[in-house]
């Protein structure tokens, strides 16, 4: 765990330990979420939903004695610079990790896929094999698929093919070892997972990030039978109270107005503005004030909200979206 959390940190990053504990069990909150957009985090929202907070300070403790951390009179923790990073590969890992987009069922799409390919690479061939899933909620959506596309054998294998080409092949190996045909059976992750990734929650986060990656890879082919398959599965990732209020304010809703529709509080509705933000490269920003934007400060997050509400006089909400926009490179 010790490793897990040095590779959190770039060298000149300083965070809070409890929002850093809140963003990997998953906490969803506006601050939570923007605090991982801002120090490029967001990824792990809820990477380890299971992390007592006991476990989490007792690490982070014992490394503020053992000197790989230190702590500023405010609190904010950050790594002793070590010379040359050996961390580099772990780094990677949690860079490509989506479980802010995908962390709710990037498992089970797994799972679909792995019976679809394997029913599909059965199709003439033979009808007796044992699945490697046996239940309605896989089995019922891949009898879908192949009753509803010819030749599925066929495009699975090209959309296969072309998805794994644009992945690392490691990655691509990986994931394609997971998969079982007439010829081939399939192992588990445990056995394939590469020996410098075996701890905990390292084994957990590979596994995670290559699968999240390749669904990634999917979600931008979406004519595609693959797209087609797992799309009732992702739809199952949103906050569906979110998409109710992104659905009203696209209907030219104030936040006000949708408070009262919705009766909700004003907070309720700017997190869920700012969620739909964070997902949502092509969010309405011109609904707001743009001259704020134009005022904002460089690495505007870095500065405190009361400071940048006396530079710009401004509410929260704006301020937040553009920062949001500010970070990702957005022009608004």
């Amino acid at each position: 765990m010790d490793v897990f959390i040095l590779a959190l940190f770039a060298h000149t990053d300083k965070m809070r330990p409890s929002t850093l504990y809140q963003l990997l069990t998953g906490k969803r909150t506006s601050s939570v979420l923007s605090y991982g957009c801002f120090y490029d985090r967001l990824g792990l929202f809820q990477a380890l939903p299971d992390l007592t907070e006991e476990a989490f300070q007792q690490q982070i403790d014992q490394m503020l004695r053992q000197g790989a951390l230190v702590s500023d009179p405010t609190g904010l923790i950050q790594t002793v610079d070590q010379g040359e990073d050996t961390r580099a590969g772990y780094t990677d890992i949690l860079a490509a990790a989506s479980f802010y987009r995908y962390g709710r069922t990037w498992q089970s799409v797994w799972r679909l896929l792995r019976l679809l390919i394997q029913a599909a690479s059965y199709q003439g061939v033979t009808n007796q094999y044992i699945p490697v899933e046996n239940t309605p909620m896989y089995t019922e959506p891949v009898r879908q698929i192949l009753r509803q596309v010819p030749n599925a054998k066929d495009k699975l294998f090209q959309e296969l093919w072309q998805i794994f080409e644009q992945m690392p092949a490691e990655k691509a190996d990986f994931l394609a070892g997971t998969l079982t045909g007439p010829h081939v059976l399939g192992k588990t992750f445990f056995q394939l997972v590469p020996e410098g990734y075996q701890e905990k929650p390292w084994q957990h986060l590979y596994t995670a990030a290559a699968i999240q990656h390749f669904i990634a890879l999917v979600e931008a082919q979406q004519e595609s039978v693959l797209y087609r398959s797992i799309a009732p599965f992702l739809q199952q990732n949103a906050n569906q109270s979110m998409l109710e209020t992104q659905r009203l304010f696209q209907e030219g809703l104030s936040v006000k107005e949708i408070m009262h529709q919705r009766n909700l509080k004003e907070g309720t509705v700017n997190d869920h503005l700012i969620e739909w933000a964070l997902l949502d490269q092509n969010f309405p920003y011109a609904r707001f004030d743009r001259q704020i934007y134009r005022l904002l400060p460089a690495s505007s997050w870095q500065y405190r909200y009361q400071d940048l509400q006396q530079l710009l006089g401004a509410d929260f909400l704006p301020i937040r979206l553009f920062q949001i926009a500010q970070k990702r490179g957005i022009i608004c």
